[in-house]
């Protein structure tokens, strides 16, 4: 899975790689930068997806073309971040700073989780919706 970050994506295990070297080799400030880095923007993802699954409560079209890619797309961001929290669940005991991470990265899988199921209660409303009209 990948992290979208001022305009491009990096890999979170590629990321997290860097910064355990990081943490071995560089000043303790380039390392505290760094996870602050990727702890905002998985922040933001949270926070984004939240917006996104309460704007779904509002709706009664959907908001997506294709929903067997968007859950293929969804449950595959899931299964990354599951694998993610699995490498940070081996190391976090080596900083506090990997802790946080992990704890983040939990609620962006729980943010993710209500996303998918937000759209599939949207899509059983809209059915529901067109059965009633017709």
């Amino acid at each position: 899975m990948t992290a979208r970050m001022d305009g491009s994506f990096i890999d979170y295990v590629d990321f997290i790689d860097v910064v355990q070297e990081a943490l071995e080799t560089a000043p303790r400030k380039l390392f505290e930068k760094m996870m602050r880095l990727i702890l905002n923007k998985f922040h933001d993802q949270e926070i984004e997806l939240q917006r996104l699954a309460l704007e779904m409560d509002e709706m009664h079209s959907l908001p997506v073309d294709d929903l067997d890619e968007f859950y293929d797309t969804t449950l595959d961001a899931i299964d990354n971040i599951n694998l993610f929290k699995k490498k940070l669940e081996q190391i976090k005991e080596k900083d506090t700073l990997f802790e946080d991470l992990y704890a983040q990265a939990d609620k962006l899988h729980s943010s993710l989780v209500i996303y998918m199921d937000r759209m599939g209660q949207l899509e059983v409303r809209i059915l529901q919706e067109n059965q009633k009209s017709a």
